[in-house]
């Protein structure tokens, strides 16, 4: 089963960003959420984990608002597979 889900993600278009950690924390600060990501203040959408700068996963928009992702394979896998229709 998994080796399939691999394969139909593998086939599927999804844009990746990569950026490297000072960017990400001048991501956060241009988007408002440094200080609420280094309180705590935020937690995974799939499993709940409290996100730190050391493992966010994702970040996207979901309903209007930022949610994040933390950086387990099996959350990062489950985000992608809810579809963007889901997410906004």
């Amino acid at each position: 089963m998994v080796s399939i889900v691999a394969k139909v993600i593998i086939r599927r278009r999804i844009p990746v960003t990569a950026i490297h950690g000072t960017e990400l924390v001048n991501l956060l600060k241009r988007i408002g959420e440094y200080e609420n990501v280094v309180k705590g203040f935020h937690k995974c959408i799939i499993c709940g984990e409290i996100i730190s700068l050391d493992n966010i996963g994702g970040i996207a928009m979901s309903n209007g608002k930022i949610v994040f992702v933390c950086n387990k394979p099996g959350c990062l896998l489950k985000f992608m597979l809810m579809g963007r229709e889901t997410r906004h």
